[in-house]
């Protein structure tokens, strides 16, 4: 089975197609709104999972470190930005939001370029003459 080129890209469309779920779904979710965005959660999982198991393969687990720094990132920036309180207006906590989800983005093109360069051949813990 050929793998995907990047675990990266994979979860970052799948990210889009939830936030165009959750859109599409706000007036009132149904059984099938939730199923969906089952789905897509499970595939960006499944991504976030790969691009784990890719990275630690090949640059072991100081590669792998980037990973929950990245979604760390992720997770707090929308906590404070897009799943604030909606009365709660442009405080300090907005403002830090927007830093950290300026970061992610940063963060996630680090991040797909190190998978990119880990993926060339002669490179990683297999390669011929590395210890």
């Amino acid at each position: 089975m050929k793998e995907p080129r990047s675990y990266v890209v994979t979860a970052v469309i799948a990210a889009v197609v939830l936030a165009y779920a959750v859109h599409l779904s706000a007036p009132g979710r149904g059984v099938v709104d939730w199923i969906v965005m089952g789905v897509v959660v499970a595939a960006i999982l499944w991504s976030l999972q790969g691009l784990g198991r890719r990275l630690y393969r090949a640059g072991g687990g100081q590669a792998l470190g980037h990973l929950p720094r990245t979604l760390a990132f992720w997770l707090v920036g929308l906590m404070n930005t897009v799943w604030a309180v909606p009365g709660q207006g442009r405080t300090w906590k907005w403002w830090i939001g927007v830093v950290l989800l300026t970061l992610a983005v940063v963060d996630s093109m680090l991040l797909f370029r190190k998978e990119q360069r880990l993926r060339e051949p002669g490179v990683g813990p297999a390669a011929p003459g590395v210890e």
